[in-house]
């Protein structure tokens, strides 16, 4: 069984480097993409029979629509040929084919080996701008940063321990970060068989910048936007969409594919999911991607009042299965759960975990507690390894398996609400308090886990959750399996 998938994904990678230089004629890659939607619905949906039918659709429709994108992008020429290139050849041939059938056919020999899919790093707190809620705190004042020698073992590791090259640059302003001369782009080429997605602020993106991220091929910015000007700008600063249009401008004139990274509150859900702002970003401003996030109370004057509430939460999903239906890349990181099996944390197979600026080692970005510092496992001689099964981790993954993850189809619980820590607030709040030695990253989650209003909060706000999604779930997709006849 692993000879056969080796072989086949040795057979596919071959397949794409014969392809890429003549897949940006715009016959071809309309020919190819034709011919891809169709094995993909095959294979995602159709042959799926355990499954539950809608959240495989939702999981074609992404795939589908990247392939759409580029090949929009390459005819209006806001995506270069040797950018594309270079997507092609590290982004789906090293990510999708073979680093997702290396780990396959490792799982198959070792049942219990966790490979997750790929790491968030945040180099740097440092940041050139003082956003309300931010969720690292970051500020122009804030200098903590890792060195560029830990930041550039952190990715061979991974690409040696779990086949993973991708990987997720966050900050602080990634694009401040410098360590002994070298910041972002020197990552990028050093680290070229790896695909890097980098949020910004977008501020720093100006021609030169551009120019560089087009020269290494292999980094894509998100760039955080709250809404049109006049919300951005109230979140982020006077003139801050001004220069994010600018930055827009230069990356499409270097042919770099860019998307958004979008906070959604009560005060701008409406207009961050509205059909008039997927026109603009998406089609008047050639953004590739976006991910939604909903503000999840943590960082810089977190309150509880920010978050959306559990109607606004319903609306924004079938507002977001619309959006993916039409072709627009915009995922909600939340409600999306079911294209996901639910919550990516603790370095599950197919997630994530996160390493922030002081070397801590958490679960997710948005649970800022932490076991391990992976500046303290180097000094003894450890390696990523040794954070995967610490008991901190193997306890959310415990959590996971017991929500949904490995689950039958109809034993899953609730994929529309998958996270532990804001959609089943009791669950991280009973692992923090009986986990030994984890310790909050900074001054405001102390404060959190020592709130009991904060506490007692969330789990009100997710027994409204639970009324009013709940049924949603029950109804439209966990009763929906690819087995069952309509």
């Amino acid at each position: 069984m692993a000879l056969g998938k080796e072989l086949r994904q040795k057979a596919w990678s071959r397949f794409i480097d014969s392809v890429v230089w003549i897949a940006d004629k715009r016959p071809v890659m309309r020919f190819l993409v034709g011919k891809a939607e169709n094995r993909l619905w095959g294979s995602i949906v159709e042959t799926r029979t355990d499954a539950i039918r809608p959240a495989q659709e939702l999981k074609y429709y992404f795939v589908r629509n990247l392939l759409r994108t580029t090949e929009n992008h390459l005819a209006k020429g806001i995506m270069s040929k040797e950018v594309f290139h270079k997507m092609v050849k590290v982004f789906v041939r090293n990510v999708f084919v073979e680093d997702m059938s290396q780990r396959e056919i490792v799982r198959e020999k070792r049942e219990d080996a966790v490979y997750p899919s790929y790491i968030v790093i945040s180099p740097t707190q440092l940041c050139n701008l003082h956003c309300n809620g931010c969720y690292a705190s970051s500020e122009s004042s804030t200098r903590n940063s890792l060195p560029y020698s830990v930041v550039k073992r952190i990715i061979r590791e991974k690409v040696s321990l779990w086949h993973s090259r991708f990987t997720v640059i966050s900050g602080g302003e990634p694009f401040f970060w410098k360590d002994n001369g070298k910041g972002i782009i020197d990552l990028g080429r050093e680290n070229n068989d790896n695909f890097f997605m980098v949020y910004t602020n977008g501020t720093l993106i100006d021609k030169e910048m551009a120019a560089r991220l087009a020269d290494v091929g292999n980094i894509t910015p998100a760039i955080s936007v709250e809404g049109f000007e006049e919300k951005t700008d109230r979140r982020r600063g006077k003139g801050t969409f001004k220069k994010i249009m600018a930055a827009f401008e230069n990356l499409r004139q270097a042919g770099v594919p860019f998307g958004i990274s979008v906070v959604a509150e009560k005060g701008n859900w409406d207009e961050v999911t509205s059909k008039e702002f997927l026109k603009f970003y998406f089609d008047e401003q050639g953004v590739f991607y976006g991910w939604l996030f909903q503000y999840m109370p943590i960082g810089r004057s977190y309150t509880l009042d920010g978050m959306v509430t559990a109607e606004q939460r319903l609306e924004m999903f079938r507002r977001n299965v619309w959006a993916i239906k039409e072709g627009y890349n915009y995922i909600d990181f939340w409600n999306q759960g079911v294209m996901t099996d639910g919550c990516l944390a603790g370095g599950r197979n197919g997630g994530y975990l996160y390493i922030d600026w002081n070397g801590n080692v958490m679960p997710c970005v948005f649970i800022p507690y932490h076991q391990d510092n992976i500046l303290d496992i180097y000094k003894r001689g450890g390696t990523l390894d040794d954070v995967l099964y610490s008991p901190y981790f193997k306890q959310i993954r415990k959590w996971q398996s017991e929500y949904a993850l490995g689950k039958p189809a109809q034993e899953k619980d609730n994929l529309i609400l998958p996270c532990p820590i804001r959609d089943h607030h009791e669950a991280i709040y009973n692992i923090l308090q009986s986990t030994h030695e984890v310790g909050p990253a900074d001054e405001s989650a102390r404060e959190c886990i020592e709130d009991e209003s904060y506490h007692r909060g969330l789990m009100h706000y997710d027994q409204m959750l639970r009324e009013i999604i709940d049924p949603v779930w029950e109804t439209e997709y966990k009763s929906k399996l690819n087995n069952k006849k309509p």
